[in-house]
C-alpha cells in the first residue's frame, strides 16, 4: 500500500516537472502578451488584444505566484532529500526571481 501512495505522491507533485512547467508557461505567457500587443492592438481583431492581454498577464502573475510557493512546496514534500532538488528549486525560482529583479530595476532608476 505505501508503494502506491509514494506513486501517487510523485504524480501529483514532481519538483522536476513543475519546474519546467512553471518556466515554460511563464515565458510563453510573456511572448504572448507582447506579440499580441504588437500584431492585435490597432487591428479589426481588438477583442483577440483584448482578452488575450488579460489572458496572457493572468499566466505570468499565476506562474510568478507558483514560482514563489515552489521552493516551500519542495521543502515540505521532500523533508530528507530537498537537498537532491536544489537545482530544481532554483530553476522554479528563476521568474520570481526574474520580476523581483525587474522591480527593484525599475524603482532604482525612478528614484534617480
Amino acid at each position: 500500500m505505501t508503494k502506491v501512495v509514494r506513486n501517487i505522491n510523485r504524480l501529483i507533485y514532481s519538483p522536476k516537472l513543475s519546474a519546467i512547467v512553471i518556466c515554460v508557461l511563464c515565458l510563453s505567457g510573456m511572448l504572448t502578451a507582447k506579440y499580441i500587443e504588437k500584431w492585435f492592438r490597432f487591428s479589426d481583431y481588438r477583442w483577440i488584444y483584448q482578452y488575450g492581454s488579460l489572458l496572457s498577464k493572468g499566466l505570468v502573475l499565476l506562474m510568478v505566484g507558483w514560482s514563489f510557493l515552489h521552493p516551500i512546496i519542495v521543502i515540505s514534500e521532500k523533508r530528507k532529500q530537498w537537498k537532491k532538488y536544489w537545482i530544481w528549486i532554483l530553476i522554479g525560482l528563476l521568474p520570481f526571481l526574474y520580476f523581483g529583479i525587474m522591480i527593484t530595476i525599475a524603482m532604482l532608476r525612478t528614484v534617480e
